[in-house]
């Protein structure tokens, strides 16, 4: 269930991106009709004229700049918690299975004979513990069981 959501969210952000980068690519494609070089007639305003234009054009750039940067810590604020939600929910499951461990470290301080019964019973607590995984770890803790030997 976890996963599903997590999925989701990154597919709706990376849907955004190709958004906008489409959207970007777009408009540098397509043929733009910029017209004269001096369509504003710039070159025929006087001075002062010509400096609020170019206060316009600088105050333009520089709102895009940090209407970009804004967005730009409003994604990253978004993906820090979609990998914290993750990271409970790590958390989560490696407290779940933490039992677990203890019963298989328990059970294991008991072995003192080849007893069948406890055999079967690690056993049981270790397939219970593969089985608490999520499956992306699972292919990682495949085991089998080919003998048991005594260490000395």
């Amino acid at each position: 269930m976890a996963n599903k959501k997590k999925v989701i969210k990154i597919v709706i952000i990376c849907l955004v991106f190709a958004a906008l980068l489409a959207g970007l690519i777009t408009l540098m494609v397509l043929p733009q009709d910029y017209g004269t070089p001096d369509k504003l007639e710039i070159a025929k305003n006087n001075f002062g004229m010509r400096l609020w234009i170019g206060a316009q054009v600088a105050i333009m750039g520089l709102g895009t700049v940090f209407l970009m940067l804004i967005l730009l810590i409003f994604m990253v604020t978004i993906m820090k918690y979609i990998f914290i939600g993750a990271a409970k929910i790590k958390e989560k499951k490696a407290a779940s299975a933490a039992p677990i461990v203890e019963e298989v470290k328990a059970i294991e301080g008991a072995v003192g004979e080849d007893d069948e019964e406890v055999v079967a019973v690690i056993m049981a607590a270790l397939n219970a513990y593969y089985e608490s995984q999520e499956p992306i770890y699972k292919s990682n803790l495949k085991f089998k069981v080919r003998s048991i030997k005594e260490i000395k």
